[in-house]
């Protein structure tokens, strides 16, 4: 988060409306940020005044009539004192109960603020996460297209890599053409500890395996890979995935894990 939205917490936090999260990062926030926490110190002294703000008034002119109606009753008694009846003073009430609603029309506002605040920052939050799908569904669609167009390509080899391991699961398809461009695409491959990355491999009979380019999969274990044959001299190779150093490495340090055979 940036300094703006912590300053549109501070409102909340002054009326103890933030949830666990959100108190917190506000917090660690606070340790450095003078500007927030002068901010946050007259947000919570004007909830403090909004609480202590509804002043008592004085009794209904109803209740004040009758009170008199009943002293007066007793006047004949020599022992009291007669009260003479005071005007209602309209204004003096009025000006307190337009204190009282005042105060809750603030706190009103207030709350409703923190309400529509919390409200956009969930939308926000939505929109990112569907903005974010709407992306990766778009890089994906290319992706596809790309590899449509390779695989249809007269010159283009297809190659399938199944798991040397189990006969369902991991598997890779993967095409290169004569100007040694090669698009691979993988699903269902697992994630792989840290520190650690998958390797392309391209192997030909009577010579070193000569390395590709290292991947990780996303967290569905897909992966879409474009690389390059180094050798265009190289005649019919085949290909392999191990799990190497994230840095990659120069030879397999471990088993073949995807072993490729040729479709076309």
């Amino acid at each position: 988060m940036v300094h703006e939205d912590y300053k549109e917490m501070i409102p909340a936090r002054a009326l103890s409306a933030l949830d666990a999260a959100e108190a917190q990062a506000l917090n660690e926030h606070l340790e450095n940020c003078a500007e927030c926490r002068k901010e946050l110190d007259e947000w919570q002294a004007t909830a403090a005044a909004l609480a202590l703000g509804a002043t008592p008034t004085e009794p209904s002119p109803r209740v004040r009539e009758r009170i008199l109606d009943e002293v007066r009753r007793d006047l004949s008694e020599p022992n009291v004192v007669p009260f003479r009846s005071t005007p209602r003073n309209l204004w003096s009430s009025f000006g307190s109960l337009g204190a009282m609603a005042a105060a809750i029309l603030m706190t009103g506002v207030t709350v409703g603020s923190i309400i529509l605040w919390r409200e956009n920052r969930k939308a926000e939050a939505d929109l990112r996460n569907v903005s974010a799908q709407l992306d990766k569904t778009e890089k994906d669609l290319d992706s596809l297209k790309d590899f449509y167009h390779f695989l249809t390509h007269p010159d283009t080899r297809v190659h399938r890599l199944v798991s040397t391991k189990q006969s369902l699961g991991p598997e890779a398809t993967l095409a290169y053409d004569g100007y040694g461009n090669v698009l691979m695409i993988g699903e269902q491959l697992p994630s792989v500890p840290q520190g650690k990355a998958y390797q392309l491999w391209f192997l030909v009979p009577g010579k070193q395996p000569l390395p590709g380019k290292t991947f990780i999969p996303d967290n569905s274990g897909k992966v879409v890979l474009k690389d390059e044959l180094r050798d265009l001299t190289l005649k019919d190779p085949h290909f392999a995935v191990t799990v190497e150093p994230a840095g990659g490495s120069t030879a397999p340090t471990s088993p073949i894990y995807l072993s490729s055979s040729a479709v076309n």
